[in-house]
């Protein structure tokens, strides 16, 4: 007969090792909370992974002509997250790799780009400027594009890197769990006899079928928005730009990664990738195409090869015609808290307001470590573009 582990008494528990749970669960650790971070696959995997690592000022999202609230809301969290790569923040991510240090807006000539300056600076600041063609660099220029360049003062992050430093320094307290326990957490917690103040639930897509099985889920609404992003592999330079058209979402956003063979990936989200996920690869490949024989005529792309990634995007329901949230979303059980980031971007805000949540509740760090050598160490997942089926067009 398995024999049952002593009993643990801990302050925190949290279900789910993407960007959302990973930052709350480091900023409680270094705060000095005992907490277990649980996941049922491997770190980062799912959306997290997917995301295209761009820390957003909101500027992408004011294309329209106006200022939306989730631009002013985004546009404070480029600073929260250069804090934290500094060293400075509640998280530490001064290990974390940075990609670039701005993505850019390549704007066609004539698409609306004097109401765009005027609108994004008066709410963004002043951080947001064109820059001049002469400024350009030699990759840019060299692609035949003509308009406008502007400088969004938006980091483009290594997220595998994040991930790790994030994770690093706590292993110990990060833990595998299978997909059955995972199903049905609270009985898991049982059995391993450990008892927590506080349980989060941060695994977006599995979060709301939870709820139901503890009959939390009264009241709560998510919404699906699903995409199939691009990739391509043996892009010609480093390139992180949002292909600006006449809507409010790009015509393509392009961020540049490596595979571990070192390869250059160009992994292509925007308009490009908002269709079903189980839609027809190929519709991405043309429209990505078609997007770059509009925008950088000059590069040849013949001996690319191509893959994409399909993604179920869950989160908290919008009130603004079914378009995301513009915070992150919180949905409260008796004992539990069921989380959405909304966006990479966001994962300091939503930490912000569980701890909010926590010290409403009066539970404070108890400055302990238990220990959980018992259960299984949970694995790093890899990034999209090393376990994907490139093909050749």
């Amino acid at each position: 007969m398995e024999k049952s582990p002593k009993g643990r008494n801990i302050d925190v528990v949290i279900f789910g090792a993407g960007i959302a749970g990973l930052w709350t669960f480091h900023a409680l650790k270094k705060r000095g909370y005992d907490v277990l971070l649980l996941e049922r696959d491997e770190i980062g995997c799912g959306q997290t992974l997917a995301s295209q690592g761009i820390i957003h000022s909101g500027l992408k999202f004011s294309l329209a002509g106006k200022v939306s609230s989730l631009a002013k809301t985004i546009s404070a969290m480029p600073d929260r997250w250069r804090e934290a790569l500094d060293g400075k923040g509640n998280v530490d991510l001064s290990q974390a790799q940075v990609n670039a240090q701005s993505q850019h807006l390549m704007i066609p000539p004539g698409f609306f780009g004097g109401l765009t300056k005027i609108v994004t600076q008066k709410a963004l600041g002043e951080s947001v400027r064109s820059v001049p063609q002469k400024e350009w660099s030699a990759d840019v220029q060299s692609t035949g594009f003509k308009g406008s360049v502007i400088f969004m003062n938006e980091p483009v992050l290594d997220v595998p890197s994040v991930l790790r430093a994030l994770a690093t320094p706590y292993m110990d307290c990060i833990k595998k769990i299978g997909h059955e326990e995972a199903d049905a957490p609270f009985d898991f917690l049982k059995k391993q006899n450990i008892t927590a103040k506080q349980i989060i639930f941060t695994s977006a897509k599995s979060n709301h079928n939870i709820a139901q099985y503890a009959d939390e889920a009264n009241g709560l609404e998510t919404q699906h928005r699903p995409l199939l992003q691009g990739m391509l592999r043996g892009a010609p330079f480093d390139l992180f730009a949002h292909l600006v058209g006449k809507t409010d979402k790009p015509v393509a956003s392009i961020t540049t990664h490596k595979t571990e063979n070192g390869e250059r990936v160009w992994y292509l989200g925007g308009g490009v990738a908002e269709r079903a996920k189980d839609a027809n690869p190929d519709d991405v490949y043309r429209n990505a195409l078609a997007a770059f024989k509009s925008y950088l005529p000059q590069i040849d792309f013949s001996d690319a090869v191509w893959a994409t990634l399909p993604i179920d995007r869950v989160e908290g329901k919008s009130n603004t015609d079914g378009w995301m949230p513009d915070t992150p979303t919180i949905h409260h059980g008796e004992n539990a808290l069921y989380c959405w980031p909304t966006k990479l971007t966001f994962a300091p805000l939503l930490y912000d307001m569980i701890q909010v949540d926590l010290d409403k509740k009066g539970i404070s760090p108890s400055c302990t470590s238990s220990d959980f050598s018992d259960l299984p160490q949970a694995a790093f997942a890899k990034p999209p573009w090393d376990k994907c089926d490139w093909v050749k067009l």
